[in-house]
């Protein structure tokens, strides 16, 4: 899907060490993301340092979670998780579902991920979704057939996802090829222009239109040459997003 407005999101992960680091980061980042009307600039930070950084919110950045419980919308005996609506309530507008390292470290699969995304929801939460390949699966030329997989349990959401609110759609998909992230290792534009064509097509047979971002050691070196491809309507950042020069500098591929 493409669109006119364009999306730099960054997911810090398990950084910065201290909340004075955030906040540091966060306000430069702030300052970059000023005034901009057509990309769309979010962070999901660390779910500690979540509250401080919606009290220091100037709006020019969206905040989001990194993460969502897939077991209650609300309250209950779920030790480490946190719910839906206590997202939307400290003023988080979206939430990450599906990434790699959800997968691999925490073993999360289509029926967690069904549920998380389905709790999203009802709390008028964004999903971004996480789809990718493993090296192995992308060696062997399962690339497409790993995420018509993933894909898949989209299906069911088909009729929830037409809309807009706040200012990200209800649905977006991050393509993140496994063995690019934090690796170094990118595939080429045509690769990455290929894979989103095959997204596309294959969200059109499901009634599902989503802006398509790419993730997967994106940097301020190689933002301009994925901003150019047609079909990539934004960007999934990690170790880039901690440091507001660099991450300018991605954004500013965006915007240009």
């Amino acid at each position: 899907m493409n669109t006119a407005k364009k999306y730099v999101i960054g997911n810090w992960k398990t950084n910065p060490l201290t909340q004075n680091d955030a906040v540091k980061i966060f306000a430069d980042i702030a300052h970059l993301a000023d005034n901009l009307t057509n990309c769309v600039v979010a962070i999901a930070p660390s779910f500690v340092h979540l509250p401080v950084l919606q009290t220091q919110n100037q709006k020019s950045l969206l905040l989001g979670g990194q993460d969502v419980c897939a077991y209650t919308l609300e309250t209950g005996a779920y030790t480490g998780d946190v719910s839906a609506a206590q997202l939307a309530d400290i003023g988080a507008k979206f939430a990450l579902v599906g990434h790699s390292e959800r997968r691999q470290y925490h073993g999360e699969h289509d029926e967690i991920l069904t549920k998380k995304i389905r709790q999203a929801f009802l709390a008028n939460l964004s999903v971004i979704f996480c789809i990718g390949e493993t090296k192995a699966e992308y060696d062997a030329g399962q690339t497409y057939e790993v995420l018509e997989k993933q894909l898949r349990l989209l299906e069911q959401f088909a009729s929830d996802v037409g809309f807009e609110h706040h200012e990200l759609p209800k649905l977006l998909i991050a393509y993140e090829p496994v063995w690019a992230i934090g690796t170094g290792l990118t595939p080429t534009t045509l690769e990455i222009e290929e894979v989103h064509n095959y997204i596309s097509e294959s969200l059109s047979t499901l009634e599902i239109y989503a802006p398509l971002l790419y993730g997967g050691s994106v940097n301020q070196n190689n933002a301009s040459d994925i901003a150019n491809i047609a079909v990539v309507d934004g960007v999934l950042v990690g170790g880039a997003s901690l440091k507001a020069d660099n991450f300018g500098q991605i954004i500013r591929a965006f915007i240009n």
